[in-house]
């Protein structure tokens, strides 16, 4: 485990093999690093790959906001402190949100991006003002326990079900509410987002019950490649961790022959 000092906060990351390009792996919601365990080790044989705690959670400080707004400056910080980039950002739910905004507003950070089943619609955020207020006023992410037992474990995975229990469902309420507090104006400028990735080579992976809508997306992009997983609930990484890495194997090599990264290479 390695650390950087970004405005005040302590973030820690984990950061195993070489190879270019580098890729940065962002947990979702209330989650922390530990969720990329199987893609470190795959990946890190022939690339550089680095998985952030975000602010709060892991072995990061918890130094507010929490934000997406303030996750994307982290992450972007993290990208030039190191010189790793342009890099390719791997999401998984809102660490999918937060590399979008942060190819939205550094593209020039980012060589492309892949989503796993991240909750981006045509409301994208509408309802995290409720679930903020709940969680306060609870104190606790109890309030929020209902809604991510929706996570579909069908049929339930040991493995996807112990880290929500120990990680998810025991953030700090401070942490799990500011995660969420600027999502809903995140989601106002996802079209854009979505239009902006989709100049670079994309990838969005999905559980068979997306937690996103795929058919809205499509209306918003062009080439973006979209991935069900059969059989997966949300923690599709976790789930089948051997059938998301072949799929970003696969996108590793649409970057590596993608007619737009070769001719800005060229140019």
């Amino acid at each position: 485990m390695a650390k950087l000092t970004v405005d005040g906060a302590t973030l820690a990351y984990e950061e195993r093999g070489e190879g270019s390009p580098a890729m940065v792996f962002i947990h979702g919601w209330a989650c922390d690093r530990q969720c990329w365990g199987a893609q470190l080790a795959e990946f890190s044989r022939d690339h550089r790959c680095i998985a952030v705690d975000l602010r709060g959670r892991g072995d990061s400080d918890a130094v507010p906001p929490f934000g997406v707004g303030r996750a994307l400056e982290d992450v972007a910080a993290l990208v030039r402190s190191l010189g790793v980039g342009p890099v390719i950002l791997v999401g998984h739910s809102l660490g999918g949100i937060i590399a979008l905004a942060v190819n939205g507003r550094y593209p020039e950070l980012v060589l492309g991006v892949v989503t796993i089943d991240s909750p981006i619609t045509a409301e994208t955020g509408a309802g995290s003002p409720r679930s903020v207020a709940a969680i306060r006023e609870a104190g606790s992410m109890d309030a929020v326990a209902r809604f991510i037992a929706t996570f579909d474990y069908d049929p339930p995975n040991p493995e996807a079900q112990t880290y929500v229990q120990q990680t998810m469902l025991t953030c700090p309420p401070e942490v799990g509410s500011g995660m969420l507090e600027d999502l809903h104006l995140v989601g106002q400028d996802m079209p854009r987002l979505l239009r902006e990735a989709d100049r670079k080579p994309f990838m969005m992976i999905w559980a068979e019950n997306p937690l996103g809508d795929p058919a809205w997306i499509r209306e918003q992009t062009n080439f973006v490649r979209q991935e069900p997983v059969a059989g997966t609930g949300h923690f599709v990484q976790l789930e089948q961790p051997h059938v998301t890495n072949a799929l970003l194997r696969a996108f590793l090599d649409d970057v590596a022959n993608d007619p737009r990264i070769k001719a800005r290479e060229t140019g």
